[in-house]
Parts: C-alpha cells; structure tokens; sequence
C-alpha cells in the first residue's frame, strides 16, 4: 500500500486535530469517531462548494442536502486545502494518545502514524435540517474502517495486564454514527449565521477486530492472550467506554462545526 502524504499539525486552521490526547477513551476507537464526525458536519461545506445548493424551500430539501453530501467523495478524497483539510481516504494522522484509568480497561496508549482507510466509502443516510428552531441532525455510515499503525501500550484489559510496542492494526465493519447539532442564528455584516450551541453523538459498530504485535517483549503466549482476549471481548470494552467516546466526539464535533458555521451564512448554505 502507498502510504498518504503526513497531515500538518494545524493549531489555528478549520480542523486542529492533530495530534490529540484524549483522556478515558479505548484504543483507536475513539481515533474513528475523529474522522467519523467531521462527515456530520460536512453539510455546509458540501452546498458551499458545489453548484446548485439545496433551497430550504424545496420540497426534497432533506435529500437535496443527503445527495449533495454524498456527492462530495471525490472532492473529500482530494482534500479542500483551502479550508485546510486534507484527504479523506487515506488518511495519515501522526499521533494519538489515549489515556484510560479506571473500570475494566486502564491502558495508556500512544500511538503513532496511524493510517485510517475506508472513510471515502460513507454515506450519509439522511439529513433533517430544521432552520426554525435551528437544529440540524445527520447519520453516516462505513462499511469498513481499516487502521494500522505502531503503538506503545502499558496497562490493563479486563483481566490482563497489557505491555508492549510495535506495528497495529484493527478492522471495523458496520460503523455508523448520528449527530444533532443545536443552535440560535446570530447576524454579521447584515448576514444570518448559525451560531452553535450543543451537540450530541452517538455511535455503533457491528463488529472490530484489534491486533498489537509485539507485547510483552515478544513473548508470543502473553501477546497471543490479549489479542484473543481484544477479539472476543472487544464489544463488552467498547460499551463501557462508550458515553465518555461520544462525550469526546461532541466536544470536537463542536469544535469544528462552529468555525464552518461562522464561515458560511445560512444563505450560503441553503438559499431561500
């Protein structure tokens, strides 16, 4: 595979997300819902840059913006360098630190490198734009994620005891994800914006698979023990973690919609 140029490490850009550390969340999972969201809040940049947005007045106007979203692949893949964000698929992002210290699973995970593969496969599933009362709700889906990477580890998964360094991967299949974004307009240079004010996330995965080479030394029986034990148990894990991920994902969902939303008029978004 022909390894994605290294993503800058943008500070004051539209999406500064590299690299990140994220405290009480589980392995690269949290590192998806990273590159999930951003599809959540593509709407505005989506009707921005192609021809023809969708009227809020239409009578399709929902799956004028689920058509105009999904037709953004090919322009994700290649990247919008001018609001400074890279391709989609793959994607490189130089390094990830996750820190989990209590319940089940209490790991310290660096990880670094990693490249996500897949992401250009989503398809937003519907859109429900309510300007009235300024709320916007959107669900994607992946058929596959694949991310691989090398990683340094030192903790616990349920029972064992985790510790080691060297080359991942892991593979999600079925991933979707909805986000609701709640606001109230604000004016600026005789212009109407969507000014944001909460978010809530959810996500699902039908199935991962996870893999550490390298555990415990080299030691291919203690290594062998955990991956199994991250195979068969890595929905039991997922869940325990689950509210602090979306938690985590609401605050960058945030974080990123509200500079697009302050770039684009709700004019420039959806015509009247």
């Amino acid at each position: 595979m022909t390894t994605p140029p290294r993503l800058p490490l943008l500070r004051n850009g539209i999406l500064p997300l590299y690299p990140i550390s994220l405290t009480r969340s589980f392995r690269n999972m949290a590192s998806i819902l990273r590159y999930i969201f951003p599809l959540l809040v593509m709407a505005p940049i989506c009707l921005s840059e192609t021809k023809g947005g969708c009227g809020r007045n239409d009578p399709d106007f929902s799956q004028c913006v689920v058509n105009r979203m999904n037709d953004m692949r090919p322009t994700l893949k290649k990247g919008l360098p001018h609001l400074k964000i890279g391709s989609l698929d793959p994607m490189l992002v130089p390094m990830i630190r996750l820190k989990q210290g209590n319940g089940p699973v209490s790991i310290d995970l660096i990880s670094t490198d990693q490249i996500f593969r897949g992401m250009i496969n989503y398809e937003i599933k519907s859109a429900n734009i309510d300007l009235q009362n300024y709320k916007m709700e959107f669900t994607v889906t992946l058929p596959w994620l694949y991310v691989e990477g090398e990683s340094k580890i030192e903790g616990r998964i349920l029972v064992l005891p985790i510790r080691g360094s060297g080359h991942s991967w892991s593979n999600y299949t079925s991933v979707s994800g909805k986000a609701v974004l709640m606001g109230h307009p604000t004016r600026k240079d005789d212009k109407e914006f969507f000014n944001l004010d909460k978010v809530k996330f959810d996500i699902f995965v039908k199935k991962a698979t996870m893999h550490m080479n390298n555990l415990f030394n080299g030691n291919q029986q203690l290594g062998e023990a955990v991956n199994t034990l991250m195979k068969e148990n890595w929905e039991v894990v997922f869940q325990e973690m689950k509210p602090v991920v979306d938690q985590t994902v609401e605050a960058l969902i945030k974080d990123i919609a509200s500079k697009v939303f302050k770039r684009y008029s709700l004019d420039e978004m959806f015509p009247k």
